[in-house]
C-alpha cells in the first residue's frame, strides 16, 4: 500500500509518454485521452498519499517531473503536430509555451509547497488543467464536427493558457466531499455532481466546456477580488 502514490505517479508518467507515442503515430484523439487519463492518476496520487499520510520532498519532485512530461511535453507534441507545424518556426515556438510556462509552474509551486498540506486555492491555473484544456479541446472539434473546425483558436487559447499558468489568479482545488462541505456550499455540490453526469454520459462533449468554465471561474472571481477562500467565508457567514 505504501507504494500506491508512486504507482500512480508513474502510471501517469507512462500515459504521458505513451500521449507523445500516439501523437507521433497521428493517433491524436487516443493522445488526448491518455493525456486526459495522465491528470487522473495525477489528482489521485496526491490525495492517496496525504489519505496514508505519505506525503514526502521525494513524492513532490517525482510528481514535477512526471507533470512536465505529460502536461508540458505532451500537449506541446500534440499542438504541433495537430495544427502547429504548418508555421515552421512560429509553430515550435508556439507549441514549446505548455512546456516552457508549465515548468515555471512547477518551479514556482514546488518553492512554495508544504509537505501534506491541503491547498484551499493555487496561485496560477495548475498544469494539468492547461493539458486538459488542449486535449478536450480537440476531443470536443472531433466529437462535433469530425475534424478540427476551430483550428484558429489554438493559437490564442495555447497562449491565454501559458499566461495563466504564470499568472497569481487564484485557482480553486478539489472539493471535499462532507456533510459540513455540502451544508456550506450545497449549489456547488449541485454543480459538481451535474458535472459527474455530463462526463458520464457525454465525455467527448462535456470535457471541454466545464474546464472552459472552470477557468472563466477564475477569471472573473479574480476580476472582483474574491478567492476561493473568501469565497468558503462567505458561505460559512451566510449559514451562520
Amino acid at each position: 500500500m505504501i507504494w500506491l502514490p508512486s504507482l500512480l505517479t508513474g502510471l501517469n508518467l507512462f500515459f504521458g509518454f505513451w500521449a507523445i507515442v500516439q501523437a507521433i503515430e497521428g493517433h491524436f484523439l487516443t493522445a488526448c485521452w491518455f493525456i486526459v487519463i495522465a491528470s487522473i492518476c495525477d489528482g489521485l496520487d496526491g490525495k492517496l498519499a496525504r489519505l496514508m499520510n505519505k506525503s514526502s520532498e521525494m513524492g513532490v519532485e517525482l510528481d514535477s517531473l512526471a507533470d512536465t512530461v505529460s502536461f508540458g511535453v505532451a500537449p506541446g507534441v500534440l499542438l504541433y503536430l495537430t495544427s502547429f507545424h504548418k508555421l515552421a518556426f512560429m509553430g515550435i515556438f508556439l507549441a514549446s509555451l505548455p512546456l516552457l510556462f508549465g515548468v515555471i509552474r512547477l518551479a514556482r509551486f514546488n518553492l512554495s509547497a508544504t509537505i501534506g498540506e491541503k491547498k484551499a486555492f493555487y496561485v496560477g491555473l495548475p498544469i494539468p488543467i492547461q493539458a486538459n484544456a488542449i486535449a478536450t479541446f480537440i476531443i470536443f472539434n472531433y466529437a462535433f464536427w469530425g475534424d478540427l473546425q476551430l483550428e484558429p483558436l489554438l493559437i490564442p487559447l495555447t497562449i491565454a493558457l501559458a499566461i495563466l499558468m504564470v499568472s497569481h489568479i487564484p485557482y480553486e482545488g478539489m472539493p471535499r466531499f462532507s456533510i459540513k462541505e455540502t451544508l456550506k456550499s450545497p449549489l456547488r455540490v449541485i454543480f459538481i455532481l451535474l458535472a459527474i453526469s455530463l462526463i458520464a454520459l457525454k465525455p467527448p462533449l462535456a470535457f471541454f466546456p466545464l474546464i472552459s468554465l472552470y477557468i472563466l471561474r477564475g477569471l472573473v472571481l479574480a476580476i472582483f477580488g474574491v478567492t476561493p477562500a473568501e469565497e468558503e467565508l462567505d458561505s460559512e457567514l451566510e449559514i451562520k
